[in-house]
């Protein structure tokens, strides 16, 4: 049976998430806006420097990657935020 997985466990995940751009990791730079985890999944909502960001692709793949690395976890969800004022 596999640990209960919890937010520390998905931040350590997640600081191993650079954005390629300004070469720090996401967590460090305030990307993530919420964690939701129930059971063996993890909803992740996450918010990055603008809309049109060119590695938002890219990023959002990292970080399924980096949260399917946790032991327990099965299912990830990435939701992208809106930008606040737009």
């Amino acid at each position: 049976m596999s640990p209960a997985i919890t937010e520390t466990m998905i931040y350590d995940a997640l600081r191993k998430v650079i954005d390629p751009e300004l070469r720090h990791d996401i967590v460090e730079l305030g990307f993530i806006q919420e964690i939701d985890i129930v059971d063996d999944y993890v909803h992740l909502e996450i918010q990055l420097t603008t809309p049109n960001c060119p590695y938002a692709e890219n990023i959002v793949a990292q970080i399924k990657r980096a949260v399917e690395g946790v032991d327990g976890v099965h299912r990830v969800e990435v939701e992208r935020a809106c930008m606040k004022g737009s």
